[in-house]
């Protein structure tokens, strides 16, 4: 568990987009093929997948993004 995510949660994807595995890559997933799915660097994140619609998962991902920025 990660933030309040457990390991091997699922989350939402809709599309066939695949970002390579980075030194930026903080979650990785696996679809035929191994793909970031969130990325960071610095103060920057990004998702491959919509939050938004990834139920529990998703919120709480959401309220992580929240709390981070109201900790700088």
């Amino acid at each position: 568990v990660v933030g309040g995510v457990p390991d091997r949660s699922q989350v939402y994807f809709t599309h066939s987009f695949v970002a390579p595995v980075t030194a930026d890559t903080v979650a990785e997933t696996s679809h035929g093929e191994a793909f970031a799915s969130i990325v960071q660097r610095g103060h920057i994140t990004g998702v491959q997948f919509h939050p938004e619609k990834s139920g529990e998962v998703g919120l709480r991902i959401l309220r992580n993004f929240v709390e981070s920025a109201a900790d700088e």
